[in-house]
């Protein structure tokens, strides 16, 4: 009973931040512009945000540990390199997700396509324009969640990428995520935006 009650807390804190207006990230005071940042930058560090959200929020992720007992995040670039490795630092510094330590390895697409190395409890795509047939591909060869940032990646066939309007919400592609054998805690559907594609 004592473990449920932080947990429930923890439930509803994830659903209000989740929530928040996209003006409580990026406040923009009168007469200034967002051209500090281009979209797809902001995007990435939403989704770096993001992205622990959408892994803690697994079902059985602990059949997703690695024999040392953390979980393994590929952080994935086609052709930056830099922005993939700003990402795993990111998520080395965070704390544990459920009770449990990450471990993350840059790697590029073309290595991924063929990796048959320690299985990933995610993947976090770093770059843009990878193809859709690669998304879907990881996805369900690792059985592991794939989540990009990226406008129109969800769409594309990535399990889980963020929704902008005038919220940030978590955005889950639920027929791929039926096709990689991944469920999401009911909680987590409850504020994510859906698209169930074919």
């Amino acid at each position: 009973m004592t473990r449920r009650a932080p947990a429930l807390t923890r439930s509803l804190l994830l659903g209000l931040w989740l929530c928040l207006p996209l003006s409580f990230f990026f406040h923009i005071a009168p007469g200034e512009t967002q051209s500090l940042w281009s979209e797809d930058e902001q995007r990435l560090r939403l989704g770096l945000k993001i992205f622990p959200a959408c892994l803690g929020a697994l079902e059985s992720l602990e059949e997703r540990l690695t024999s040392s007992g953390s979980l393994l995040v590929l952080v994935v670039h086609r052709d930056s390199e830099a922005s993939a490795r700003e990402a795993a630092a990111s998520f080395t510094t965070m704390a544990e997700i459920r009770g449990h330590p990450i471990k993350t390895r840059v790697i590029t697409a073309s290595a991924l396509d063929g990796y048959d190395g320690v299985a990933p409890g995610g993947i976090f795509i770093a770059s843009l324009g990878l193809e859709p047939s690669r998304l879907r591909a990881w996805s369900e060869r690792h059985r592991t969640l794939v989540f990009s940032p990226f406008a129109g990646a969800v769409e594309d066939g990535a399990v889980a990428g963020i929704y902008v309007a005038d919220r940030i919400l978590p955005f889950v592609n639920q027929a791929q995520a039926r096709r990689a054998g991944i469920r999401f805690k009911p909680f987590f559907l409850d504020v994510a935006r859906r698209y169930e594609g074919d």
